[in-house]
């Protein structure tokens, strides 16, 4: 939402420009029927007779779900948009509230990267099959976080090329990906007890099934201890402990730093979906959701010991040093000793020139790395994690 002189600047009369008009109980003010109904901030507004007033401003976001009502609502969250083929369409985005009393508020999301699948899938499911009798307190449900980049099957949204993943806490007047953002934030995460993020690796990367958790320095014992029980029960072969997620940009990232227990998981790779992956995402879910205590119920499978680990800094990650062509020589898991080969670079636009060798620059695990060959300088060949002792 923007606010400017709308009517004639010699009369004092100010109004706020949105696709949705309607007129104000003040003569010569324009107001919004979407963002009248919420408040987050106000404008004086000075009528016609001089007289000073209040408007509102707020998210141009709006549900038709009641984060505060009892029972199943599965809906969805309309953020206006006006592209050119469209004078007062929104973008939607699929979510559900399952509220059952009091207890704890557990917020899952999938596809905050429009390429990982498997996140969407299982939240899905918990759409169609959980009931509002199955739970104890609120489970806020978002399979499609960014709608238009799963739409699309993309790691962005195709709207405005942002990354959903970079933008918390986002801004109510910004792009949309940092208005859904922004209204996630200040009317969703604002009632968390507990997140869980669901990831994977998407088209352009191999990564190992994974839990992420925040265990920064100066962070409350309490919330080391909490995120550190969601990884275990999680249950997956790894875990990467991360300061901050790399960003407090990140929804993980900023949910932690607001004092949220916080999980984020990678559970599966390449762009692809399969039935071992998909079964994996649920069934962790299932055991992290059961351990929050909103779904106590929900049968469980046990999960397996997690081995901690870090991404100890930026020498674990190994770069394209050009454009070229990258002829890998590692597999995802392979124990890798510093100086070791990665691979060699081809400029086969120039045939003439010996490919180029590039080397690790430290040891570890091999996590995560590239699923192209074509690349460019810069881009993330592989990623390494070393082991780290439990926090627990």
């Amino acid at each position: 939402m923007r606010v400017a002189r709308s009517l004639s600047a010699a009369d004092g009369t100010f109004g706020i420009l949105h696709n949705n008009f309607s007129p104000c109980c003040l003569p010569g003010v324009v107001s919004c029927l979407v963002c009248a109904p919420a408040i987050v901030k106000t404008i004086a507004v000075r009528c016609r007779h001089r007289r000073h007033h209040q408007i509102h401003m707020s998210t141009t976001v709006f549900s038709d779900i009641d984060w505060d009502q009892d029972g199943k609502q599965v809906g969805t969250l309309h953020l206006p948009h006006s592209p050119d083929d469209d004078a007062w369409g929104v973008i939607p985005f699929p979510a559900a509230s399952i509220k059952n009393g009091q207890g704890p508020v557990v917020v899952v999301s999938g596809a905050v990267h429009g390429d990982e699948y498997e996140g969407p899938i299982v939240i899905a499911e918990l759409m169609r099959q959980i009931q509002a009798s199955d739970v104890a307190g609120q489970l806020i449900l978002l399979p499609s976080f960014n709608a238009p980049a799963l739409k699309a099957g993309r790691r962005t949204s195709p709207i405005d090329h942002l990354n959903l993943n970079r933008v918390f806490p986002g801004d109510d007047h910004g792009l949309p990906t940092q208005q859904i953002a922004r209204y996630v934030a200040d009317h969703l995460f604002s009632r968390a007890d507990v997140y869980l993020d669901l990831h994977a690796g998407g088209r352009t990367l191999f990564i190992q099934p994974s839990a992420h958790v925040v265990l920064a320095k100066g962070m409350a014992p309490e919330l080391v201890q909490a995120n550190a029980r969601l990884a275990e029960v999680f249950g997956v072969g790894i875990t990467v402990q991360t300061s901050n997620m790399g960003d407090y940009r990140t929804s993980a990232g900023y949910a932690t730093l607001k004092g949220i227990p916080t999980l984020a998981a990678e559970m599966g790779m390449g762009g692809w979906v399969t039935g071992e992956s998909v079964r994996a995402t649920r069934e962790a879910t299932h055991r992290v959701l059961k351990h929050t205590g909103v779904l106590p119920h929900i049968a469980t499978v046990p999960g397996e010991k997690t081995r901690w680990t870090r991404i100890n800094g930026g020498k674990a990650y190994v770069f394209a040093p050009m454009d070229g062509y990258f002829e890998r020589h590692f597999a995802l898991g392979e124990h890798i000793q510093a100086g070791q080969l990665a691979g060699l670079m081809h400029a086969l636009n120039r045939p003439n020139l010996a490919p180029e060798p590039v080397y690790f620059q430290s040891g570890g695990t091999l996590y995560a790395h590239g699923l192209v060959g074509h690349v460019r300088a810069g881009q993330n060949l592989a990623v390494l994690v070393e082991d780290v002792t439990p926090p627990l």
